[in-house]
């Protein structure tokens, strides 16, 4: 996500993580086993826009790989990674995170929201390395 985002600059990116819910010790869990990236139509350093035929080629392979859609993701190239008004009014499900990646400053920082109409909450993320 980090070197989409980077890649992509000065507009934003935006993508699609897909895996697989488990149930572990601490309830249920998604694991990310894939990154679908996506086109952003908007080519804007504000906003994004998912790309149709790029979001049918996603959803597609993700079919094809047995995988459900555990999250979305975008950068904010200049801003912290915090949901923005168009972030909210744009979520793609309550049923799935929002990701975003912020290069504001040197080091990325990603965090993950639950979006829901005019509100979000910080989601639970964890980076395992396998």
């Amino acid at each position: 996500m980090v070197l989409q985002a980077q890649t992509e600059l000065p507009n934003e990116c935006c993508g699609m993580l897909a895996g697989r819910i488990e149930n572990d010790a601490a309830g249920l869990v998604g694991r990310v086993v894939r990154r679908y990236p996506l086109v952003n139509a908007a080519a804007n350093p504000w906003e994004y826009a998912s790309e149709p035929r790029s979001m049918f080629n996603a959803e597609k392979a993700r079919r094809a790989e047995g995988l459900e859609f555990l999250a979305t993701y975008h950068s904010h190239p200049r801003s912290q990674p915090v949901p923005s008004i168009i972030d909210l009014e744009r979520n793609y499900s309550l049923d799935v995170v929002t990701m975003i990646v912020s290069l504001q400053s040197d080091v990325p920082e990603i965090r993950g929201w639950w979006l829901d109409g005019n509100e979000y909450r910080e989601a639970v993320v964890a980076w395992v390395d396998e």
